[in-house]
C-alpha cells in the first residue's frame, strides 16, 4: 500500500532538514578551507587598485588562489601560486585577463634564446658599423 500525504510531507520535511545540515557542514568546511588558505597564503586578497585591464568592465576576482596549468610548449603541468599571481598582476602590471601558459623551465629557455638572439643582432650591428667606418 502507498503512503499517505501526511507521511509524504513528513518524509519531505526530514529530507529538507538533512539537506540543510549537509549544506551547513559543507559551508563550514569551505569556510575552514578558505581560512586555512588565507593563513597558508594559497589564497591572497586582490588589491583592486593595483590591477590593470584593457577591458571596459574587467572581471577582477576577490582573491588569488593557487591554480594548475599545462605548459603550451612542453605540456608539463605546473602550479601558478597565488603569490606569483599577485606579483604578476599587482607589481609587474600584468593584465588581469592573462594567465600563465609556460612553465618555469620553458620561460627560462625562452629568455636565454632571446638574450642570445639580441647578442647576435648587436654583434652584427657592430660589425656593420665597423665596416662603414673603414670604407673610404
Amino acid at each position: 500500500m502507498g503512503r499517505s500525504n501526511k507521511q509524504k510531507r513528513i518524509a519531505i520535511k526530514v529530507a529538507r532538514a538533512e539537506r540543510v545540515v549537509l549544506t551547513s557542514r559543507k559551508d563550514s568546511l569551505r569556510q575552514r578551507a578558505f581560512q586555512s588558505g588565507l593563513r597558508d597564503e594559497t589564497i591572497i586578497p586582490v588589491n583592486k587598485a593595483k590591477v590593470s585591464s584593457r577591458s571596459v568592465i574587467p572581471k577582477v576576482p576577490d582573491y588569488y588562489y593557487d591554480r594548475w596549468f599545462d605548459c603550451r610548449i612542453c605540456g608539463m603541468r605546473e602550479l601558478w601560486t597565488a603569490k606569483q599571481q599577485q606579483r604578476w598582476y599587482e607589481e609587474q602590471g600584468g593584465e588581469i585577463e592573462t594567465i600563465a601558459i609556460h612553465c618555469n623551465a620553458c620561460r627560462r629557455k625562452e629568455r636565454l634564446r632571446r638574450a642570445e638572439a639580441r647578442k647576435v643582432h648587436l654583434e652584427g650591428l657592430e660589425r656593420k658599423r665597423k665596416t662603414r667606418t673603414q670604407l673610404p
